[in-house]
C-alpha cells in the first residue's frame, strides 16, 4: 500500500503550483516559529526567581531545532519545485510526516486526557487539540500533494531520457565483408 496519487492541488492547481505554495506557506510557517521559539528559548526559561528552568529551556530549544529543519526542509521544497529535481522534494517529505505523526499523536494523548479531565480550561484545551489535529490533516494532504508532484517529475524524467535513449538501426553491408 503507497501514498495515494493526485492530479491536481485543491481540484484546481497543477501540482507544480500546489507544491509552490505549500513550500511558501510552510517556509513562512516554520519561520514564524522559528522566531517564537527563538525568544521563548531567550525570555521563557526564566523563573519567577531568576533562575533557568532547564526542563522549559531544552523544550523550547528542542522546538527551535525542529523549526529550524522544517524550514530548510521548506525552502529546499521550493527550490525543487522551480528546478524540477525530484530527489529535494524528499527531505520535505519525510520531516513533514513525521511532525504530523507527532501532531496526530499529541491529539489524540490531548483528546484522551481531556476526556478523563474536568479541569478549568477545558475550552482552551479543546481549541488547542482540534487546532493541532486539523493541522495535521491538512499536512497530510500536503504530503500527498508533494508526493504527487515528485512521482510526476519522476515520470517527466524517465520520459525524456526515454525518448533519447533510442538509436537510430544502420544495417550493415554485406559487401564490405568477405563470407
Amino acid at each position: 500500500m503507497g501514498v495515494p496519487m493526485i492530479k491536481k492541488c485543491c481540484y484546481c492547481a497543477t501540482l507544480h503550483m500546489g507544491t509552490l505554495i505549500i513550500g511558501y506557506v510552510y517556509s513562512a510557517w516554520a519561520l514564524i516559529e522559528l522566531a517564537i521559539y527563538c525568544l521563548l528559548v531567550t525570555l521563557a526559561p526564566l523563573g519567577t526567581d531568576g533562575k533557568v528552568s532547564t526542563h522549559k529551556f531544552i523544550l523550547y530549544t528542542t522546538a527551535a531545532v525542529v523549526s529550524g529543519l522544517h524550514l530548510i526542509c521548506s525552502l529546499l521544497l521550493v527550490v525543487a519545485a522551480y528546478k524540477k529535481l525530484a530527489s529535494l522534494t524528499l527531505p520535505w517529505t519525510i520531516v513533514t510526516g513525521i511532525i504530523t505523526a507527532i501532531f496526530f499523536l499529541l491529539s489524540f494523548t490531548g483528546v484522551s486526557l481531556v476526556l478523563q479531565d474536568e479541569g478549568e480550561m477545558l475550552e482552551v484545551e479543546i481549541i488547542i487539540i482540534s487546532i493541532h489535529l486539523a493541522r495535521a490533516c491538512i499536512s497530510v494532504y500536503c504530503i500527498i500533494v508533494v508526493h504527487s508532484r515528485h512521482k510526476e517529475i519522476m515520470n517527466e524524467e524517465n520520459e525524456r531520457i526515454f525518448q533519447h535513449s533510442g538509436r537510430l538501426y544502420q544495417p550493415v553491408k554485406t559487401d564490405d565483408h568477405a563470407l
